[in-house]
């Protein structure tokens, strides 16, 4: 009832396996199903964007606030969370000008001395209150995950109750810590 799927990411050396599925599941998602995408780096690659504002499932995309980012601070690298929050301002404009703010959200999350670098996607067919496929490792979705660097996640797809409400747990974990972006989001002092 339940099947494990390595997908590993290597484009330099034309091993594409983990773009190739994520781009499947992302063009695939219907409507009346959710997905769930958690990168610690807002940075989707432009054809993930193409594909989120193009589809008809709706999106609930986690990402790091500011202080919760991993180079928050950071000497010489310390402007790193506010290209993220660039990044995703101007996404959610986008999302806002195709009118589209009811079907793809942005959430940040937020905790107090911590940093956030969860990655993962949860997806949630029509009707169903617990996922039923979920991605678990390494990719951030974003152009170095894609084009650069070697990626390795798996693909877990179940029919099984018990896993899939842990799989739901571990998702509404991370966006129970988060808050939903709107425009004031990026007129905080912060931004």
């Amino acid at each position: 009832d339940t099947w494990v799927i390595p997908l590993v990411q290597m484009k330099p050396l034309g091993i594409r396996v983990d773009e190739q599925v994520t781009q499947s599941l992302l063009r695939a998602a219907g409507p009346d199903s959710t997905v769930f995408l958690t990168s610690g780096y807002f940075n989707l690659t432009q054809a993930y964007m193409r594909l989120v504002l193009g589809a008809g499932a709706s999106y609930r995309i986690l990402t790091a606030s500011p202080e919760v980012n991993g180079f928050f601070g950071a000497k010489g690298v310390g402007a790193i969370p506010a290209a993220y929050t660039h990044i995703a301002r101007q996404f959610y404009e986008q999302v806002c000008r195709l009118g589209q703010q009811e079907r793809v959200r942005l959430h940040e999350y937020h905790r107090a001395r911590w940093s956030f670098h969860a990655k993962g996607l949860w997806y949630y067919l029509r009707g169903q209150d617990r996922p039923c496929l979920t991605l678990i490792g390494s990719p951030n979705f974003g152009y170095r995950s894609v084009h650069r660097d070697l990626e390795a996640q798996i693909a877990i797809v179940t029919e099984n109750e018990g896993l899939q409400s842990q799989l739901q747990e571990g998702q509404e974990g991370l966006y129970r810590r988060s808050t939903e972006v709107s425009s004031s989001t990026f007129q905080q002092p912060d931004r």
